[in-house]
Parts: structure tokens; sequence; C-alpha cells
């Protein structure tokens, strides 16, 4: 059963986007854990939670799909928007406005940013008048903006079928049903294929998976 975002985030089911970025932002400084001494890991656990469910609901395309068919995110999701990412670096700002560390920010994220191609820790935060900077490789920084940009390319995994269909259905074009975890996705096949030709369904991974990345499928003629 798919996770109850809208609840996480105490929003209405209509709320407005700026209604479910102001409710993120607010809990968020809610539950960091230097505001809830003795209760850290309970902090963390519900900062997971609403991350998650911001990730989701604050990018306009998976809230409609979770609308739709009810998937689950990752805390991940986060990074992979532009509308989520931005928020993030917003709530990043309003921590370092209110004294507040970003240490624990290691743990909660630092599973899925490990190896993402710059060495970097929410440890090293450092404001200025460039906005959100962290210090990578000693003598560079990094900027939010290409850490989240690594975690999205990292992150997308195209996935690769072969289909086999008949020598008219090559000279005709045809239309196949590909399912994948449940969902049903449309191939159409042009006319004039040829063995060796891909045919691509862009962003499909986001409907059968909710993830972002393509589906690629190799025809073979017989």
């Amino acid at each position: 059963m798919a996770k109850d975002y809208y609840g996480v985030l105490s929003v209405r089911r209509d709320a407005s986007d700026a209604e479910i970025k102001k409710a993120y932002r607010k809990l968020a400084m809610q539950y960091h854990p230097d505001r809830n001494l003795g209760k850290e890991k309970w902090a963390n656990e519900k900062f997971k939670e609403i991350n998650e469910a911001y990730g989701v609901l604050g990018d306009p395309q998976k809230r409609r799909q979770y609308d739709q068919f009810g998937t689950v995110g990752n805390i991940g999701d986060i990074f992979g928007s532009p509308y989520t990412a931005t928020t993030f670096e917003e709530m990043m700002k309003d921590f370092g406005g209110a004294g507040l560390r970003f240490d624990f920010l290691d743990n909660i994220f630092g599973d899925f940013l490990k190896g993402r191609g710059s060495s970097f820790s929410f440890r090293s935060f450092g404001g200025g008048p460039g906005g959100v900077i962290f210090e990578g490789r000693p003598g560079q920084e990094i900027n939010l903006g290409e850490i989240f940009g690594q975690a999205r390319r990292a992150r997308r995994q195209d996935v690769r079928y072969e289909l086999a269909i008949s020598r008219k259905e090559a000279l005709q074009g045809a239309k196949k049903i590909l399912k994948r975890r449940g969902k049903r996705l449309e191939v159409k096949i042009p006319a004039g294929v040829k063995t060796g030709d891909v045919v691509k369904l862009r962003n499909a991974l986001q409907t059968s998976d909710g993830l972002p990345g393509d589906i690629l499928i190799k025809v073979i003629v017989k």
C-alpha cells in the first residue's frame, strides 16, 4: 500500500504547491535534531519521512503520478527535480539563519549521495555571497546545484528489452503492449523498422518504476 504523503506533510490532497512547500519547510524546522534533544533518532526518521514525501508531492509530475497510481517514492527524489532541489536549498538556508547544524544530513542522505562523483560532506557547509557552498576535495568548492545534478545523472538508469516481430509488422508498423511492474505501456513500432533498430519509450520508467529513465526496445525481425 502506498504511503500517505499528504498525511506526512499534514496537508489536504487539494493543497496548492505553495501550501505543500510551506508545510515541508515548517516541518523540516520542527524535526531538526537540535530542536529535539534526547529524541534525535526519532527526529531523524521524521525528517526522512517529510523529505521522501516532499520529493514526490513537491514535483508536479511525480505528484500526478502518485495521485493516479499511488506509487511510493524514495528519499533521493528530493534531488531529482529543480522544484524540490530549490526548496531543499532554501530549507538549508533556514537552518543556517536559525543557527542549526547540518551534519545530521550526512546520515540521512549519505547512502544515497555516496559515490556520486564528488567528495563532500554536509558537515563542511559554509554560507557566503554565492549562496550555499560545500567544500569538496582540497581547494575545491562545490555548489549545491552541482551536487543535485550529479545525483540526478547517477540515479537515472535506462532499461533495455528485445522485441521480436514479424516481417509484416516490420513493414506496416505495429502496436505492442509491454507489461512492467504491473503497468501496461504501449509500444508503437514504426513502419519500415529493421533488426537492430531501437524504439525508445522516453521517461517510461517514471510510470512503471517511479524513477527517471527511458525504456529502450531493440527490434528483432523474424
